[in-house]
């Protein structure tokens, strides 16, 4: 197909994931042929460097032929058969195996589905599950925090922070509290953090107070924020607060790994920077560096054994028709080899912070606010008055803009209202991070003209 050909089928046929209606309508659309490592080429043979990771998944790169190859070794025997009732195959059982020795805390017992929202979906329903069998059955409620994305199937998008996504939707799952992010440079009590009294955590303890401790099933929050905050980290002593409070009140404690877990944050998944662990996980995306769908929800084994322990009586029943699909599993293993083999982990630490050093130097904009990251996912914060922290009008369309200037420069990013946002993959070179900075800071100085700054 050519150009005019593939865009007419977008326009007449195609529903977008996420599609804005203003990106179908008004700029040229894009057909992605081919990548390999940090890079992807378009129909027309031009190559851009991938600083959104194809939705923050790609960890290991692009066009890594060891994944199709274990991919069609593993389809030429058995494509799929379901994981349900007593039927299992070796790549789904040698997954979770293998996901019990780098996954922290104790979480040991895995439930595969499709992606991360359906993650969510499972914990979720594990939360008020177990709660039940605990003997809680009036705890049913869910906190989140404002500003938090964990996907978008209903109850996943009930737990959503994210008014734009959740718009149109209502009612969703009730019960639902949201608390304030700990977003400092944001912070809605006050842009001084030399004075901070951790009112954001403060705000769980109100919502607990409030609602009563005994109707609340489970607190969700990712350990660090993705896209929405530009992986905005709490503060110190925030998350061992927060697991603090879970202990004390028998609200269980789930960390959405899926933005921001295989490496995203220097870590393999972002908890273990602050040795904070909950008692329920979501991941997916890095799971398979989105070669094919997988997610998984995992589970501390207090938890698993109520429903399939030696001693289990109790029913989860809960599932999806290719969760936990062999190939998908397949890839996932080959996956997690790679990250092992060629310490993409200890890489994303090592070049995040080279590149955080260089990005930092876009501070000198006259509205980039502040530049802040944790391993390789960063935030370009773009701002009307450096001092009060004031954003542009959002109908100005300033990150949009750069995002879009970016592209023809040869850089994809991300965008939010007034937040710029890059999450390369982990394979990410000196070169293409230096060619990054140069990009966004000719299509910023380009944006400032504009504005008259």
């Amino acid at each position: 197909m050519d150009y005019s050909e593939m865009t007419a089928i977008a326009q007449e046929h195609f529903w977008p994931n996420f599609g804005a209606r203003q990106d179908m309508q008004e700029i040229p659309l894009r057909f992605l042929v081919s990548g390999e490592g940090a890079m992807v080429t378009d129909e027309s043979g031009r190559q851009y460097i991938d600083c959104f990771a194809a939705i923050q998944t790609t960890m290991i790169g692009h066009g890594r032929r060891e994944i199709a190859d274990a991919v069609y070794a593993q389809m030429q025997k058995l494509a799929f058969y379901p994981a349900v009732l007593t039927y299992f195959t070796e790549p789904i059982l040698a997954l979770a195996k293998k996901l019990s020795t780098i996954v922290p805390g104790g979480l040991s017992r895995f439930y595969f589905c499709n992606d991360g929202s359906e993650a969510v979906e499972a914990a979720l329903k594990i939360a008020r599950r177990t709660q039940q069998e605990r003997g809680h059955r009036g705890r049913y409620k869910m906190i989140s925090r404002r500003l938090a994305y964990h996907g978008v199937t209903m109850g996943a998008l009930s737990v959503n922070g994210l008014s734009a996504i959740r718009h149109g939707f209502d009612p969703g799952v009730p019960g639902v509290s949201f608390a304030e992010p700990p977003y400092c440079y944001r912070c809605p009590y006050g842009p001084d953090c030399s004075q901070c009294t951790m009112q954001c955590y403060a705000d769980i303890e109100r919502i607990v107070a409030f609602e009563g401790a005994d109707t609340i099933a489970a607190v969700i929050m990712e350990p660090v924020m993705g896209a929405a905050t530009g992986f905005a980290t709490p503060p110190p002593g925030y998350l061992q607060k927060v697991r603090d409070l879970c202990d004390q009140t028998g609200i269980l404690l789930i960390f959405d790994e899926v933005s921001a877990g295989f490496g995203r944050t220097g870590k393999w998944f972002s908890c273990e920077n602050y040795s904070v662990f909950p008692d329920i996980m979501t991941m997916a995306k890095g799971l398979t560096s989105g070669y094919l769908p997988l997610g998984a929800t995992a589970v501390r084994p207090e938890i698993g054994n109520l429903f399939y322990g030696p001693h289990a009586k109790a029913d989860f029943v809960h599932g999806h028709s290719m969760g936990g699909h062999t190939a998908s599993c397949t890839a996932a293993l080959a996956n997690i080899a790679i990250m092992e083999r060629e310490q993409l982990v200890q890489r994303s630490a090592e070049m995040g912070a080279y590149m955080l050093a260089q990005l930092k130097t876009l501070e000198s904009h006259p509205i980039v606010g502040q530049v802040h990251g944790i391993g390789m996912g960063f935030g370009i914060e773009i701002v009307r008055d450096k001092q009060t922290r004031q954003d542009w009008p959002a109908e100005l369309g300033i990150t949009r803009s750069i995002r879009l200037r970016s592209w023809e420069l040869g850089l994809i990013c991300r965008n939010e209202t007034n937040l710029v946002v890059l999450c390369p993959p982990l394979v990410l070179t000196k070169d293409q991070a230096d060619k990054t900075v140069a990009i966004l800071d000719q299509a910023i100085a380009e944006e400032e003209r504009k504005l008259g700054v």
